[in-house]
């Protein structure tokens, strides 16, 4: 079953109260991360029951994270654009 982009959601579900977090994803790239750390730390990820269209996850809360946005200095902006101009050499 092919679900369209809007249909491929991803929700993260955790409260106060407990220490695991619920990850549901319907999102294939999502799910192959989530699998991904499932098959490396089982001991802390889990997968908690599984569709034909989507996995839901257990972790300890602790793993999610929300991250501020990251600000680059002139140097390392001169930096990046160097190394995408190098690529785009090689590339032709």
């Amino acid at each position: 079953m092919n679900l369209t982009r809007y249909e491929q959601e991803v929700v993260i579900h955790l409260n106060a109260d407990e220490d695991m977090a619920t990850v549901y994803s319907a999102n294939p790239a999502w799910i192959r991360k989530m699998d991904a750390l499932v098959r490396e730390f089982p001991d802390i990820f889990r997968i908690k029951r599984w569709t034909e269209i989507s996995k839901t996850y257990e972790m300890p809360k602790k793993y999610v994270r929300i991250g501020k946005p990251r600000e680059l200095s002139p140097a390392q902006r001169e930096n990046l654009e160097q190394m995408r101009d190098i690529k785009k050499q090689v590339q032709n």
